[in-house]
């Protein structure tokens, strides 16, 4: 049964990556051999004797009629293919979540495939929501993911205030001193892990090394988001409140607002999370990796006092 249900979330997902892979694509005109036909949640009929190269529909039904031919695939995905008498389908034939019905004389030059032929809910649900209800249902979803994560990073980060106030207040410093070269070196980091998998990935090195990056770009990837919600409440809230005793925590709360709200707008909020987010990793990794604290930690280990010989005599005590 759990296979089941994620198989039907993975088709979910594969539909709808291939919506927004397909869209935009140019939708063929009759008698037009030189295009595909791509339509989402509409069926797709190729009248007698046209010809083109591949047809599919995406919550939709494809219908290929007498003497028609299809160069390429015929796929239809949260229907059914019925190919006429007399059609020909050079490539092959699939229907995702749907049935293939052949009449006589029916030329197919390569598979034929049905895949969840017999469980169709799901797929004739997406074909009765048509491209805004599965999009707003998309969004739906992933605005409650959204909030669900905000909502713990807010939580995490109001433990962190009461226990590490000043590495906190470290990083919102790091922002404000040097906000360009956080936003580099988030970019950086993540390139540079990017790099580091692909190039120790499947070896032995990449087994022991890879789960201790990634483990740990992701603690810094929590403590950059909470840093910047704390940096966005200190612009927000007015100099009276941030001056309080409880600015941090309210400044965080107040920042992590904002940002919930913004990743709530469709399309860019993501991606002004991601940006943000970036800018707060980067902010970590510069406060905690800069020559400057390098070398604030020499001087702190190594005291000048046990290095400098003096030839004063020891002092008697009194």
């Amino acid at each position: 049964m759990k296979r089941h249900q994620m198989m039907k979330i993975v088709l979910t997902l594969l539909s709808t990556l291939l919506l927004l892979l397909l869209w935009g694509t140019a939708v063929a005109q009759n008698n037009d051999s030189d295009k595909d036909i791509v339509r989402f949640g509409g069926n797709i009929t190729i009248a007698e004797q046209q010809v083109v190269n591949n047809a599919t529909a995406i919550a939709g039904s494809v219908t290929v009629l007498e003497n028609a031919q299809v160069r390429g695939d015929a796929v239809a995905v949260g229907g059914d293919v019925f190919l006429k008498s007399g059609a020909r389908v050079n490539g092959d034939v699939t229907a995702v979540g749907g049935d293939i019905f052949r009449e006589g004389n029916v030329t197919v030059g390569g598979d034929v495939v049905t895949v969840w032929d017999g469980d169709r809910g799901m797929m004739h649900d997406m074909r009765r929501w048509g491209l805004s209800g599965l999009l707003t249902r998309v969004y739906l979803v992933s605005a409650a993911v959204h909030g669900l994560v905000v909502l713990a990073i807010a939580a995490i980060g109001l433990l962190l205030v009461f226990l590490v106030p000043q590495f906190l207040q470290a990083i919102v410093t790091t922002l404000n001193r040097v906000p360009l070269k956080s936003g580099a070196w988030g970019l950086g980091g993540i390139v540079a892990v990017i790099l580091l998998s692909v190039l120790i990935s499947g070896s032995l090195l990449g087994f022991l090394v890879l789960p201790i990056v990634n483990l740990l770009m992701i603690a810094a990837g929590l403590l950059g988001t909470i840093g910047m919600g704390i940096w966005i409440g200190q612009r927000t809230l007015p100099a009276t409140v941030s001056a309080t005793g409880r600015s941090l925590w309210s400044q965080l709360l107040v920042g992590m607002l904002i940002l919930g709200v913004a990743g709530l707008i469709p399309v860019v909020g993501g991606l002004i999370f991601l940006v943000t987010n970036l800018f707060g990793l980067g902010a970590v990794l510069v406060s905690q990796l800069s020559h400057s604290q390098w070398k604030r930690f020499k001087h702190r280990t190594v005291s000048p006092h046990f290095l400098e010989p003096t030839d004063k005599p020891p002092q008697e005590m009194p």
